[in-house]
């Protein structure tokens, strides 16, 4: 059965014995389908919570800085911002060589270059530091003077599924997962509390495997092992 939506729903229909869906009545479920549709987001929004930063939610924000302007918005869709990972792109066309810009604590820029802001003789520049608003978007320092392009990666929020072949951005692999979850929402539904207990402990199993395999990773590992010099171990004897 395809991973859509559609698939997903009859997935759960099937557990629990109910006439499954196709295309031309998703649209029209009624009654208790309509709650095995709204099982299947559940279940996939419950995934989302667990984790702001799963891989298949990361995204690329980009931004061309406007000249004399400080503050800026983070895409509507943002739910995490990794300040780390601003950078302003190489441009010879405007003379940018290209940097990565520092965290800098929104009460430090408050207390040691606001006046950026209200002094119309302080100059703007190659910015070098981006700050956190307590708006929950951001700003640069020193502003900018020209539209460099700045880069920096994010984590989306979950976006509901609603046509029959809408996709879940949790991979496919996982599809079990989902099921498991919406199955358990589905039995909460009915009020069938045993059922929902055990298929509840699988989806939350399901997601402790995805941690396990999509988050617990080492990109390298450095030795911290010290090599001692021949003089040095004859005399310890």
């Amino acid at each position: 059965m395809a991973y859509t939506y559609l698939g997903l729903t009859n997935d759960v229909l099937a557990r629990m014995n109910e006439v499954q869906l196709t295309s031309g009545t998703f649209l029209t479920a009624r009654g208790y389908q309509i709650q095995c549709k709204n099982a299947v987001n559940e279940a996939i929004n419950f995934i989302n919570q667990k984790e702001y930063n799963w891989p298949f939610n990361h995204a690329q924000g980009s931004e061309t800085l406007v000249a004399g302007t400080t503050r800026y918005a983070i895409p509507a869709d943002a739910k995490h911002v990794n300040y780390d990972t601003f950078r302003l792109a190489k441009d010879a066309s405007i003379g940018s060589s290209g940097n990565n810009l520092k965290p800098l604590d929104y009460k430090e820029y408050v207390e040691k270059f606001i006046d950026q802001e209200d002094d119309t003789t302080v100059m703007g520049g190659t910015p070098r530091y981006v700050f956190r608003t307590p708006d929950n978007n951001y700003g640069l320092y020193p502003y900018p003077d020209k539209a460099y392009t700045l880069r920096y990666d994010y984590y989306t929020y979950t976006t509901e599924l609603e046509a029959a072949e809408d996709v879940p951005t949790v991979p496919e692999q996982y599809r079990q997962v989902i099921v498991d979850g919406a199955t358990a929402f589905a039995y909460q539904y009915r009020g069938e509390s045993q059922q929902y207990g055990i298929n509840w402990s699988r989806f939350e199993q399901g997601i402790k495997e995805m941690q396990s395999i999509i988050l617990n990773r080492h990109d390298y590992v450095r030795s911290t092992y010290i090599v001692r010099s021949s003089s040095n171990s004859a005399s310890s004897l």
